[in-house]
C-alpha cells in the first residue's frame, strides 16, 4: 500500500513540477515583446483595410514561439520570433463605423511549450486611425443638381501654375519663378518645377444636396470626390459651415475625405 502511495506521490509531484516548469517557460515566451501598428492613408468603412503589424523581441537570448496577435477581431500568427529581432505581417481589418479611433491594446496568445492551455497577455498600443465613409455611387437616374455635371471637363496640362508634378532641367523657356533654387544648389544644372495647369470649372461637393440619409449622403460625397479627382477634376467641399476650396492634390483629397469622416450627424 505504501509503495502504491509513494508511486502516486512521485507521479503527481512530477506532473506538478512539469506544469510549473512549462508555466515558467510559457510566461517567459510572452514577455519582453513590443508591438506597433501602421495604418494605410485610406481606410473606408466596411471595406477591409491592410494594416502593417510589427512585433519586436527585447529578449537577449531565447526566441519566442507560436505567438498569435489579436487586433480588432483579426489575427496574425508568428510561429517563431528570434531574440532581438522584429518581424512584420500584414493584417486585414474591417472597420464598421466612420470617424477617428485609437487601438490601445493588442492581445498575444500562445500554447507554448505544451498545448495543455493557452496563455495570453495584453500589449500596450497607441495607434490612431481615421475611417472614411464607404464610397457609394449616386442612385441610378438621380440628376437633381448633379455636382458631377457642374462645370466643363477638367483636365491637367503642363503649365506655370497649379500643383508641382515633377522636376526637370531648365531649358531657358521656363519663367524664373519655376526654378527650384534649393535643389539646383545641390546639382551642376538648374532644375525647374514642372507644374500642372487647371482647365475647366472646378466642382464643389455639398453633401446636403445629395440624396438619402446623412450616412448615405456622406458616402455619395466620398464617391464623387474620388471619382471626379481620378478623372483630373478640381474638387472642393462644402460641409456644414466649413468650405474647402477646389484642389487637385492627393493631400487635398484626403483632407476632404477626413472632413466627411469626422462630420457629426445632425
Amino acid at each position: 500500500m505504501n509503495t502504491g502511495n509513494n508511486l502516486l506521490f512521485l507521479i503527481v509531484s512530477s506532473m506538478l513540477g512539469f506544469m510549473a516548469i512549462s508555466g515558467v517557460f510559457g510566461l517567459r515566451n510572452l514577455q519582453k515583446l513590443d508591438v506597433s501598428l501602421r495604418f494605410p492613408d485610406e481606410i473606408y468603412c466596411d471595406i477591409p483595410a491592410q494594416l502593417t503589424l510589427q512585433l519586436t523581441s527585447r529578449n537577449l537570448l531565447l526566441p519566442h514561439y507560436l505567438l498569435t496577435l489579436h487586433i480588432k477581431g483579426a489575427e496574425a500568427a508568428f510561429p517563431i520570433l528570434q531574440a532581438k529581432r522584429k518581424k512584420e505581417l500584414k493584417l486585414l481589418v474591417t472597420f464598421s463605423a466612420r470617424g477617428a479611433g485609437t487601438v490601445t491594446t493588442a492581445a498575444v496568445t500562445s500554447p507554448f511549450p505544451v498545448n495543455f492551455f493557452v496563455r495570453s497577455i495584453l500589449l500596450d498600443l497607441d495607434a490612431g486611425y481615421l475611417v472614411f465613409p464607404q464610397p457609394r455611387p449616386l442612385p441610378r437616374g438621380w440628376n437633381s443638381s448633379d455636382p458631377s455635371e457642374a462645370g466643363s471637363t477638367f483636365q491637367l496640362r503642363k503649365g506655370s501654375s497649379g500643383e508641382m508634378e515633377s522636376i526637370d532641367s531648365y531649358t531657358g523657356k521656363e519663367p524664373f519663378k519655376q526654378i527650384h533654387w534649393k535643389l539646383s544648389a545641390r546639382h551642376d544644372d538648374l532644375l525647374v518645377k514642372e507644374l500642372t495647369e487647371e482647365t475647366g470649372k472646378p466642382v464643389i461637393i455639398d453633401p446636403d444636396q445629395l440624396p438619402g440619409e446623412i450616412e448615405e449622403r456622406l458616402s455619395h460625397a466620398a464617391f464623387l470626390i474620388n471619382s471626379l479627382m481620378l478623372d483630373g477634376r478640381a474638387v472642393g467641399l462644402k460641409i456644414g459651415e466649413k468650405a474647402i476650396m477646389p484642389g487637385i492634390s492627393r493631400n487635398h483629397r484626403l483632407k476632404m475625405l477626413g472632413e466627411l469622416a469626422c462630420h457629426a450627424a445632425a
